[in-house]
């Protein structure tokens, strides 16, 4: 259903932090960007290393979130979704893990383009 793409950056990204949490970060994003894709698409995974941080882009080709929504989607409970497709709390554990890490995570959405979420996460 989904092709993806990776464009890791060669050096090496080397930070402190708790794997497992890290997993659920990547793995939440990932599972919102294949459910947001209706048929077939694109998820895109981009690691590049800019002044001492790791950034880290997930970019979809799905439904895309409403630029109202843009604000709301890592708070608890809330969910674009159908009632009983989704519980609202997959972003919201996610920006509290990201926050753990010193990491900053951002998202950019247009509808029926797709969305991109930006993860920043300090190396030193």
């Amino acid at each position: 259903k989904v092709e993806l793409t990776k464009n890791y950056t060669n050096a090496p990204i080397v930070m402190k932090g708790n794997a497992g949490r890290l997993h659920q970060v990547f793995l939440n994003i990932i599972s919102n960007a294949m459910q947001a894709i209706p048929g077939k698409g694109k998820i895109i995974i981009k690691t590049e290393i800019a002044d001492a941080k790791a950034i880290i882009e997930i970019v979809d080709n799905g439904s895309g979130i409403e630029e109202k929504y843009l604000s709301r989607i890592s708070d608890p409970f809330f969910t674009t979704k159908a009632p009983g497709d989704g519980t609202g709390l997959g972003l919201s554990i996610t920006q509290t893990i990201v926050k753990e890490h010193r990491g900053e995570i951002k998202f950019e959405s247009e509808v029926n383009i797709g969305t991109k979420v930006i993860l920043t996460f300090p190396l030193n």
